[in-house]
């Protein structure tokens, strides 16, 4: 049934009657190797929106390239199974099934270093807390800080400063 043309053809609607008329090679040729009629079903489908988006456009041999891009398509489907297939694995194997564990350990030495830092902002000038907090935890750029507080960014720079030197230093308090 593989027919050869010379020419491409140019009208759309007839490749797609070309690829309506090959629906029956081109199921066997994904039932061959998938051995699942749904799948194959699936396959064939995505084969005419290729086609469709192509807009008659082929290299010569309209019979040619659907089944050259029929067996890219399959090779497609097979890497994204394969890959599935080792993502699935690989989570099976963890055992911990994507659930981060906290142990009470974890929890505590986070909530005393949240707590740490709170404290020691709590220590700073309201302005360096300020200008810290905007330029830390909201990601503000410190030239927006500057032009807020009406201040040079050199000066916002020495408050971000000073605020790190008290956080490094109750750090090292700690340890």
């Amino acid at each position: 049934m593989h027919v050869v043309r010379s020419d491409p053809p140019q009208d759309p609607s007839e490749l797609l009657t070309v690829m309506r008329r090959m629906r029956p090679a081109l199921m066997a040729f994904f039932l061959r190797r998938l051995h699942d009629r749904t799948l194959a079903e699936d396959l064939v489908q995505d084969m005419f929106v290729r086609i469709a988006d192509m807009g008659g456009r082929t290299a010569g041999n309209p019979e040619g390239y659907i089944f050259q891009a029929a067996a890219n398509l399959l090779r497609d489907h097979v890497r994204r199974e394969a890959t599935r297939s080792r993502y699935a694995q690989a989570w099976m194997e963890d055992g911990t099934f994507g659930i981060d564990t906290f142990d009470a350990e974890r929890l505590l030495a986070a909530r005393q270093s949240v707590g740490c830092v709170a404290r020691t902002l709590g220590t700073l000038p309201d302005r360096t807390r300020q200008i810290f907090i905007l330029y830390r935890l909201e990601a503000m750029p410190r030239k927006a800080i500057a032009a807020a507080f009406g201040i040079s960014v050199s000066a916002v720079e020495k408050h971000i400063a000073k605020a790190m030197q008290a956080l490094l230093a109750n750090l090292e308090d700690i340890r």
